[in-house]
């Protein structure tokens, strides 16, 4: 006992300060990684979690407007903000059976825009613009992401770290035009692709 008090009470010899800085940082560095990996995890689950709420709501009206026989409407959701079509709730009653007896038939869902959507923009490298948001940039018609942690993160985009997303159409070309003709083409599906290459490192 008296060994150990004496132990505690001594002073650290220069050596033993230099180690225990050492493994102090050590450790400072290995936990400091360790969240920054966790927080990119986070930051890239929420932006697929958000493209796959953004892409349901797209192929939903995309959907509709192949039964209603309205295919002229893809170019017009190809070009608009996606968000809009989060805006309200989308009721296939509505949309088909034209009635406001949902209950009766339990075939409606609700997807609103992410609360971390920061509006329409006309520059996605506007460094005034807030990290961990969404915009949409309406002079080219693309929806981004700009990253809060980048640190893990690879892409081929100069500029602030971010994810760019644009509406696409996929279709069989019967025409063999190069162009959707809704009137010719088979439509496949309407979704938003990512339009540049990135990569998380983690």
């Amino acid at each position: 006992m008296e060994l150990a008090h004496r132990w505690i009470n001594r002073d650290l010899t220069k050596l033993e300060l230099i180690i225990s800085l050492v493994v102090l940082s050590i450790f400072i560095g290995t936990f400091s990684r360790y969240m920054l990996i966790v927080f990119s995890k986070v930051e890239k689950t929420m932006i697929e979690r958000t493209v796959v709420n953004i892409n349901t709501a797209i192929s939903y009206h995309a959907a509709f407007s192949v039964i209603k026989g309205d295919t002229a409407y893809f170019d017009q959701i190809v070009n608009m903000n996606p968000m809009d079509l989060m805006t309200d709730g989308f009721s296939l009653a509505n949309q088909i059976y034209n009635t406001q007896d949902i209950d009766a038939i339990g075939v409606n869902y609700y997807l609103t825009p992410p609360s971390n959507y920061g509006g329409e923009v006309i520059d996605d490298t506007d460094p005034s613009l807030k990290p961990g948001k969404w915009y949409f940039d309406q002079d080219d018609n693309f929806l981004f992401y700009k990253l809060s942690n980048s640190e893990y993160f690879i892409s081929n985009l100069e500029g602030p770290s971010r994810v760019r997303y644009k509406s696409k159409i996929s279709y069989i070309d019967q025409d063999i035009d190069g162009e959707f003709n809704s009137s010719v083409d088979k439509f496949l599906s309407l979704n938003m692709e990512p339009m540049d290459l990135f990569e998380w490192t983690f």
